[in-house]
């Protein structure tokens, strides 16, 4: 009887140490902020946008686009990315189903809250909460973490995240055993760890496991934004480059201003000439086969030194079907507001080609605009150049100057610009176009280029015959 007595007395302590303690511990109330999962948390947010985004189009003298973006707003849409896969979330239609209460179900009895944040003015606080429960309205039992984020200013001036506290339950643990902890915990309900997990979701910044700090400044909003498009990302170099961008935090929010007004379009800027779009490669050899057919009828009237003159109609065709769709973008801006759909398009023009005199120059007009409003906001890229060839057969353009708007562009951006055809193409002051490349342009004309320039608005280019 003693030993039985012994055994049981045992079996209760070891169940108390590997269940009970871990449970009492691990245990922990959340109580998310289901008041701002409404259509009303996005309206402050949206209203401020639309109003911003319509006194860039409609007023020259506009220059700022200044937003907060508060707690309620990001909840809002952390909320709605968690649960777009449950219908049922708050759908009173489902209140007597966990699915009416819990963003996902991890399985028919655990039911996952959310991630929400709360905001100070020098902290970011993210929770998260898990229930174990039978009914909407009776959860046996709770648990969640709590991560603690200060904000701090780096030396540069860019703002991150440092890892201040992790509250896993109730237990409060150095930050090394809680990040494995947690980790641990993430891995079990996702197969991913937390570092993979990080690195999924959050692709616009970088974290550092070792400092346990997350950075979103210029470099890894660079690299974001380039494998969007790289006109972004060049756009937002120069924004950093200039201090265009004032970025701050209270208990409102994240304040934001951006100075974009200065890449407004100038009254000098060039339009884009008119020319003719090739439509397929039937369109080009013809255009080819007629400039071969010129190509030999200079030879005759110029045989030491034959030469043709293309004007800008005739680069612009080539170069629009040359570049195709690899530069040219449009990117959508939608959003509701107050039970409207509001669409704004940020798109461009393909580069287009500009000459007078003996110089050569390279535009890319932007523009904002809103559906069923006036007026547009523009921005335009222009580079101007004097054309030669080197010895090697490539074309070289030596930039005279660049800009956008009032801004003046340097090599780190133009070489961002024209990475989209080749990082190698910026070479100091030059635009480098490849012989090869120059080649492919022309193909099936059998022209091969020795020496070019510009004269009198028109590019001349000499050439000898493809055998």
């Amino acid at each position: 009887m003693k030993r039985l007595l012994k055994l049981i007395i045992t079996l209760l302590i070891l169940f108390t140490i590997l269940i009970v303690i871990p449970l009492i511990l691990l245990s922990k109330e959340t109580t998310p902020p289901v008041e701002q999962y409404v259509t009303a948390s996005e309206t402050a947010f949206y209203t401020d946008l639309d109003q911003e985004l319509s006194e860039l189009i409609t007023d020259s003298e506009s220059d700022y686009v200044n937003l907060t973006i508060d707690e309620a707003f990001i909840n809002r849409a952390i909320q709605k990315e968690l649960s777009k896969s449950n219908p049922n979330y708050l759908d009173i239609n489902y209140e007597d189903e966990l699915s009416y209460k819990y963003m996902m179900m991890l399985s028919s009895k655990l039911g996952f809250k959310g991630i929400w944040v709360e905001l100070t003015d020098d902290q970011i606080i993210v929770i998260a909460g898990i229930d174990y429960a039978n009914s909407p309205d009776k959860a046996i039992y709770q648990t969640g973490f709590e991560v603690i984020f200060d904000i701090v200013l780096s030396e540069d001036d860019q703002y991150y995240l440092k890892l201040n506290k992790i509250e896993i339950g109730k237990l409060k643990l150095p930050l090394n055993s809680a990040f494995k902890l947690a980790s641990f915990i993430v891995k079990q309900l996702s197969n991913k760890s937390l570092n993979e997990l990080i690195a999924e979701n959050l692709t616009f910044g970088a974290f550092d496991s070792e400092e346990f700090s997350f950075t979103v400044g210029e470099s890894e909003l660079t690299d974001y934004l380039y494998e969007i498009d790289p006109t972004f990302a060049a756009l937002l170099k120069v924004i950093y480059q200039e201090n265009l961008l004032i970025l701050d935090l209270s208990d409102e929010g994240f304040d934001v201003s951006l100075n974009i007004g200065v890449f407004r379009r100038l009254l000098t800027d060039l339009d884009e000439p008119a020319f003719t779009s090739w439509e397929n490669d039937v369109d080009k050899a013809a255009f080819m086969a007629s400039l071969a057919a010129q190509a030999l009828l200079n030879i005759t009237i110029n045989p030491l030194d034959p030469r043709i003159d293309l004007d800008e109609a005739d680069l612009n065709a080539i170069l629009d079907y040359t570049l195709g769709e690899k530069v040219q973008f449009e990117f959508p801006i939608e959003f509701t507001l107050l039970g409207e759909e509001i669409e704004y398009s940020f798109n461009s023009t393909n580069l287009f080609i500009r000459m007078n005199d003996d110089e050569l120059s390279i535009h890319l007009k932007m523009t904002l605009s809103k559906t069923g409003m006036p007026g547009t906001f523009d921005m335009q890229f222009n580079l101007s150049s004097n054309v030669s060839m080197n010895l090697e057969g490539d074309m070289v353009l030596t930039i005279i100057n660049s800009n956008i708007g009032e801004i003046e562009l340097n090599n780190e951006i133009l070489t961002m610009l024209f990475s989209v055809f080749d990082d190698t193409l910026v070479v100091g002051n030059t635009i480098v176009i490849p012989k090869e490349k120059l080649n492919e342009m022309f193909e099936g004309s059998n022209i091969i280029f020795n020496d070019t320039y510009v004269i009198n608005g028109e590019l001349r280019m000499h050439f000898g015959l493809d055998n």
